[in-house]
C-alpha cells in the first residue's frame, strides 16, 4: 500500500484558512494551497492511503495551532491525528539515525531533519508546502 509523509505545512493549512489580512496576491495562494491541501486528505481516506505522521509534526502542528487560535482546536486536532484509521504516528526512535544523516548532510532545521529521514527510510511520497525542506529533500533524490 503507498504510504505518504506529511509536514506539518500541509497539516495546518488544511485546517486553517489565511488571514483575509494578507496582501491579495499572497492571499490567493495561500487560500488555493488550503484547497489542495483540504482535497489531498480527503483522497488519502478514499484511497486508504497510509499516512505517516511523524511524532516532531505533532508537536509543531500543536505549537503552530495553539498559537495562531487556541489550546483547544490544537488538542482536538492532534486527537483526531491520533485517531484518524490511515494515519501512523511514528515516534524518533525509528529513525534518528536517518534524521542525524540529513541534518549532516542537507543543513536543514531539526524537524525537517526527522520529517525528511521518515520519507526516506519507509521510501514515502513526502508532501510539504515547505520550499526549504523540499530543497533539502529534493538535495537527497527524493523530490
Amino acid at each position: 500500500m503507498e504510504e505518504v509523509v506529511l509536514d506539518s505545512s500541509v497539516i495546518v493549512k488544511t485546517i486553517l484558512k489565511p488571514g483575509h489580512w494578507l496582501p491579495d496576491e499572497i492571499y490567493g495562494r495561500e487560500l488555493e494551497t488550503h484547497h489542495k491541501a483540504k482535497i489531498l486528505i480527503k483522497i488519502f481516506k478514499s484511497r486508504q492511503t497510509i499516512v505517516l505522521i511523524p511524532y516532531p509534526v505533532l508537536v509543531e502542528v500543536a505549537a503552530v495551532i495553539t498559537r495562531l487560535v487556541n489550546r483547544e482546536l490544537a488538542e482536538r486536532v492532534i486527537e483526531s491525528i491520533k485517531t484518524t484509521k490511515n494515519y501512523i504516528i511514528v515516534y524518533e526512535e525509528e529513525y534518528r539515525d536517518k534524521a542525524l544523516q540529513v541534518a549532516l548532510n542537507t543543513g536543514s532545521s531539526g524537524f525537517d531533519a526527522y520529517i525528511i529521514a521518515l520519507a526516506w527510510i519507509r521510501n514515502a511520497l513526502l508532501i510539504t508546502d515547505d520550499e526549504s525542506m523540499s530543497k533539502h529533500a529534493e538535495v537527497l533524490g527524493l523530490m
